[in-house]
């Protein structure tokens, strides 16, 4: 799918602004060195490449060697590139985290389950593609996770081993939309790579609820084919990884001045104080929650980039999940910035179903209808279905309860963006400060007061973010 869809991304739709290259970088454009780009093309400038790339990843994650043999074989058999990324995938999956598992074998029984019934799935969409099932497979798998969720958290299964279940259904939720991205691909019959297809469910550069990138379908047409571009893209990681490393060393620095030398307490701790009764005063919790919004930035920039730019290492050359969401002039455009590949599935799954469904002759009230489809219902169950632990620890109904302040937050987010892509926008002023900054600065302070509402660890009710929301502003 490409960056420009008809659901967030309103930049080409929006404000037209004049941007300038600029001439100094951090970080030089290290693939268009032409000689760079030959020598990383031989086998000594490959090891150099994979030496230096496993020399940064270690900075997060001392425990590197699996990953970095899986990419060297990669790198080196690129002729069996879906053959390995298979091998790969199923190694992090089940032989990578072995030491670390209470029940080993419990936990690789309930994985191969999983990759089975998902394959189950796959191939009945490729057997009968003209069938009910075969033009909504993706639909009726979401539905149908929904339906088994409500159904073993509501109806006490006397005759089953209920644990086994949960367990079973919390597995299969972490491959839940990797098997539905594989299911959309109609393009081609599924089962004609089956390396691809199988790799591509929680690849093991990153597994995430989120699929990084978004499907088999896609890493089919990001795919190096070439040693250049091989070369290139692998060029294009190491880069993307100096820049997590960078953003890495800030934010630790950020998190000591902010919290350890100017002592602004975290935003959890400022929010349970003001349930207790006893708030911090107002300026104090503006700067918990600045600090916060700012600090959640830079988190989903370090995981986005590492994950990225190992999956270029591996011969995609996917795009980045995070892309400069602070200059963002619309709320639209930010949501597009800041996590590219989660907008993407609510795009997939949610909004296009709708939008293709209605009537195209209320032109607004259809894309409205399907934006809130998809960054208020989509939104709502994706994170909703993610906690499965919690629901069966809590149940299905204290569950929902749990989550009434995420409820909101996805309301006013769909409201906003439904608004930021309707209305008519003027010109920009011209100037860099009216043009950029100001409109910037008022979609991250949007999205910062936003951030209040947008959490799933169940801490606290809605009347509690409100009261908190209050205090910022001097009520209550």
């Amino acid at each position: 799918m490409s960056v420009q869809t008809p659901f967030f991304a309103d930049v080409s739709s929006g404000p037209v602004r004049l941007t300038r290259e600029l001439r100094f970088r951090i970080i030089p454009r290290i693939e268009t060195y032409p000689r760079l780009v030959s020598f990383c093309q031989t086998v000594p400038g490959q090891a150099v490449l994979l030496g230096v790339f496993g020399l940064l990843y270690a900075w997060f994650n001392p425990n590197a060697l699996p990953l970095m043999l899986c990419l060297a074989l990669l790198t080196w058999m690129p002729g069996r590139r879906n053959q390995l990324l298979c091998i790969s995938t199923l190694l992090f999956a089940l032989i990578v985290p072995w030491h670390a598992l209470p029940r080993p074998l419990y936990h690789a029984g309930l994985v191969l389950a999983s990759v089975a019934f998902g394959w189950l799935l796959i191939w009945c969409r490729a057997k009968w593609p003209q069938s009910w099932y075969g033009q909504n497979a993706a639909e009726i798998l979401i539905a149908g996770f929904g339906i088994w969720i409500a159904a073993i958290a509501l109806i006490p299964w006397r005759f089953f081993q209920t644990v086994t279940l949960w367990d079973l259904s919390i597995v299969f939720g972490s491959y839940f939309w990797y098997v539905a991205y594989i299911l959309i691909d109609r393009c081609r019959e599924p089962l004609s790579e089956f390396g691809l297809e199988t790799g591509a469910m929680r690849p093991f550069w990153g597994a995430l609820y989120t699929p990084f990138p978004n499907g088999s379908a896609y890493l089919r047409r990001i795919e190096a084919k070439t040693p250049e571009q091989l070369a290139v893209t692998q060029l294009k990681g190491l880069k993307l990884l100096a820049w997590s490393t960078l953003i890495l060393e800030f934010s630790k620095l950020f998190e000591w001045f902010f919290h350890g030398r100017l002592g602004v307490p975290s935003f959890t701790l400022a929010l349970s104080l003001n349930v207790r009764h006893a708030p911090l005063p107002w300026f104090i919790c503006w700067a918990s929650l600045i600090v916060y919004f700012l600090e959640k930035v830079m988190g989903g920039a370090i995981l986005g980039h590492r994950i990225i730019a190992c999956c270029r290492m591996a011969g995609f050359d996917a795009l980045r999940n995070m892309y400069r969401p602070l200059s963002s002039v619309t709320v639209a455009e930010f949501f597009n910035r800041y996590y590219y590949y989660y907008k993407e599935l609510l795009v997939t799954f949610f909004f296009l179903p709708a939008f293709l469904k209605q009537d195209s002759r209320q032109p607004k009230l259809r894309l409205a209808l399907s934006i809130f489809a998809a960054a208020c219902l989509g939104n709502s169950f994706f994170h909703f279905t993610r906690e499965l632990l919690f629901i069966h620890d809590a149940g299905l109904l204290t569950a929902l309860r749990s989550f009434q302040a995420f409820f909101f937050y996805t309301v006013v987010l769909a409201i906003a963006l439904i608004v930021s892509r309707l209305r008519k926008r003027n010109p920009l002023p011209a100037g860099f400060f009216r043009g950029t900054i100001c409109p910037a600065v008022f979609v991250c302070f949007f999205y910062c007061l936003l951030s209040i509402f947008a959490v799933t660890d169940h801490r606290f009710p809605l009347i509690e973010d409100l009261r908190f929301l209050g205090h910022l502003f001097f009520i209550g």
